[in-house]
């Protein structure tokens, strides 16, 4: 086997799940995102990169972005909204987080391989990245991959919904490197 070969499987089993994604979906988490004062995100190991990755996209847009457990994350009220990441949606620490957040009136949204999964029935909502049938990727790559890709469309689609562009997002980007 070889790379193009491999990439090309790649790329199928990621375009598997996503275009299994509720468009509905996504498009409400984009309008709730918009609608929030302040967007938390929350994930452990590869899906908390994900997460990261996406609250620094916010941040270029001009949104007010936080990571959970960050020493200078603030307490989470009611008005913001939390982005948990969880493959499994059955995490025990991410339940907690939910949990902390719910009793904090806080909005709650799973990005979860699994809908059925005990964290989802404590969210106010959430996006389904289904499990693939080509199964190609190692461990749950898939579905880290895919949430990837499904938050940078959130962030190009608040970009079209905003106007605010690529140079805007630009010269948000640290100077500090």
């Amino acid at each position: 086997m070889d790379f193009k070969w491999i990439s090309t499987k790649i790329l199928d089993e990621i375009n598997s799940i996503l275009i299994q994604v509720d468009e509905k979906k996504v498009e409400k988490l984009v309008d709730t995102i918009l609608s929030s004062e302040r967007v938390f995100v929350t994930g452990l190991g590869r899906s908390g990169l994900v997460a990261r990755s996406f609250a620094i996209r916010l941040m270029h847009l001009g949104l007010k972005s936080l990571i959970v457990g960050d020493i200078t994350t603030p307490a989470i009220k009611k008005g913001d909204l939390l982005i948990a990441i969880s493959g499994s949606g059955e995490t025990p620490i991410i339940h907690h987080i939910v949990t902390k957040a719910k009793e904090a009136e806080a909005t709650v949204y799973l990005i979860t391989a699994k809908g059925e999964a005990s964290i989802s029935k404590i969210c106010d909502n959430l996006v389904l990245l289904p499990e693939s049938d080509k199964r190609v990727l190692p461990l749950k790559s898939a579905f880290e991959a895919s949430a990837y890709i499904l938050l940078d469309t959130v962030v190009i689609m608040i970009m079209n919904k905003t106007g605010v562009t690529q140079q805007e997002m630009m010269e948000r980007h640290s100077n500090l490197e």
